[in-house]
């Protein structure tokens, strides 16, 4: 039911939203409600999917180095994972 009800969130938004969500999609298979909400701001969304397409790129950053910003960041804002 949640799955069917984004969808129909998707066929809302502009066409500039949908692509983006598009390419989240295709990259993790599915688009993250973080994502849907970054949408009400398009400026938002757009920067941040560029700075997560950019950081994910090899040669960036050392993988461990990655993980290891990741896990600081979530022990930051207090993730429960």
């Amino acid at each position: 039911f949640r799955r069917v009800l984004f969808r129909s969130q998707d066929d809302q938004a502009d066409g500039r939203t949908r692509e983006i969500f598009e390419q989240i999609e295709e990259r993790l298979g599915r688009v993250p409600q973080s994502s849907r909400i970054r949408a009400c701001d398009f400026e938002l969304l757009e920067l941040s999917e560029k700075m997560t397409v950019y950081t994910a790129r090899e040669g960036v950053a050392a993988p461990k180095l990655k993980e290891l910003a990741q896990l600081k960041v979530a022990a930051m804002v207090g993730c429960p994972f």
